[in-house]
């Protein structure tokens, strides 16, 4: 089934004339193919075909370039281009059916004459099929939790290892390096020399204190 779009622009400022030679230029075209044309016609590369006593181009008997009319038929166009995207149709298939140019609102324009301006309704319908978009599977989440397992393990298995390697370098230099029994006595020996000749050190000193407060005495 086709879907029709459809886009109005009102009380636009140009030609009644010009807008019924352009509805008839880009009437059976696509979306895409008529805005193309257009902006060739704005760059005056391409002539819009027109009856009556007309100066002739090229390729035709007579046309001219209505830049301004052509100016306003691309914003419509784009409009109805945005139509088509959310009826999802594709711009470059849906094809405009109808373009329809009538006489709008005559505006009065303020100085001595009174002079009345060109006012043009433009009516665009078109028709496409729609576009069937696959549909994206959603990306499984993965939870902060499961996330942080695995390098929870990491750490634990890091620092096991880091502990049996240090246990095994202690054991190594235990195993490589024995004490002899002497050595042990002689250093205990040792402490207990230094131990009591602090001791005298701090008893002299307090004799010597002692002594001197009793002759000040």
């Amino acid at each position: 089934m086709n879907t029709e779009i459809k886009a109005v622009g009102k009380n636009y400022a140009i030609s009644k004339k010009h807008s019924i030679a352009i509805c008839d230029f880009i009437r059976g075209k696509t979306i895409t193919e008529a805005i193309a044309l257009l902006e060739k016609v704005r760059q005056k590369r391409i002539a819009v075909p027109m009856k009556g006593e007309i100066p002739h181009k090229k390729g035709m008997a007579g046309g001219r370039y209505p830049v301004k009319a052509s100016l306003y038929f691309i914003k419509l166009l784009k409009n109805l281009k945005g139509n088509a995207s959310v009826k999802n149709l594709d711009a470059d298939t849906t094809i405009i059916k109808t373009a329809i140019a009538n006489k709008g609102v005559k505006g009065v324009r303020s100085g001595r004459r009174g002079r009345t301006g060109k006012n043009t309704h433009v009516t665009l319908t078109a028709e496409g099929k729609e576009v069937i978009k696959e549909k994206r599977k959603p990306l499984e989440k993965i939870s902060s939790k499961e996330e942080k397992k695995p390098e929870e393990k990491e750490t634990k298995h890091e620092e096991s290892q880091e502990s049996k390697a240090e246990k095994e370098i202690k054991e190594e230099r235990e195993k490589s390096i024995p004490v002899p029994k002497q050595e042990v006595q002689d250093a205990k020996e040792i402490r207990q020399e230094t131990k009591e000749h602090v001791k005298k050190h701090f008893r002299e000193k307090d004799r010597i204190i002692h002594g001197e407060e009793g002759g000040r005495k």
